[in-house]
């Protein structure tokens, strides 16, 4: 239970960083520090949906390819917090599609894109499991694909993050909600 108390932690911190950021209509230090923290957690908190009930394959692969979306993100953020872009970007020299096009970023973005889709399959196929488990991460997905068609639009981004967060955090609940207990020995 310890792995699901870090990834409930983590998604509220990754969701209130974004929410910061999203209210002051910019990266800020504060916020983006809250969310590169709130990012590592949930990159290592997520594995304890591996515990899931009926978690196959696909599923296995969406936590893992989630898990690197999580840490590469959570790099980027470190990134712009400590090379200087904030000020540049405060000048206006670079903006926010600057960072969007980065090889780092667009790879974080493939790992998120991905392990989203596995959870999609996975939920499409798990025996009890209602459509809106499939739709969700589907939908979530394409969202996160559609970044690259919007690099300037800052509020798409954090908006987008802060679903992620949430909708990561919502399996750590269920993960709570449906935990196994070991038998006595």
């Amino acid at each position: 239970m310890i792995l699901a108390a870090i990834l409930l932690a983590g998604c509220a911190l990754w969701a209130l960083g974004e929410a910061i950021m999203l209210t002051g209509a910019q990266i800020t230090v504060a916020g983006g520090t809250v969310t590169t923290v709130g990012m590592v957690l949930a990159g290592c908190g997520i594995w304890t949906l591996k515990d899931l009930p009926g978690m196959v394959k696909p599923g296995r692969v969406g936590i893992a390819l989630c898990a690197f979306g999580a840490f590469s993100f959570a790099m980027v953020m470190i990134i712009v917090l400590t090379s200087g872009v904030l000020g540049a970007m405060a000048e206006g020299t670079v903006g926010h599609a600057d960072i969007v096009f980065t090889p780092f970023y667009l790879l974080a973005l493939v790992f998120v894109v991905a392990g989203l889709t596995a959870f999609a399959i996975h939920f499409s196929k798990a025996p009890g499991a209602p459509t809106t488990a499939a739709l969700v991460p589907a939908g979530l997905a394409i969202g996160h694909l559609a970044r690259i068609f919007v690099p300037d639009l800052a509020v798409y981004h954090e908006t987008l993050s802060i679903a992620l967060a949430l909708y990561l955090g919502w399996l750590g609940v269920r993960r709570v909600a449906l935990r196994t207990t070991a038998p006595a020995a």
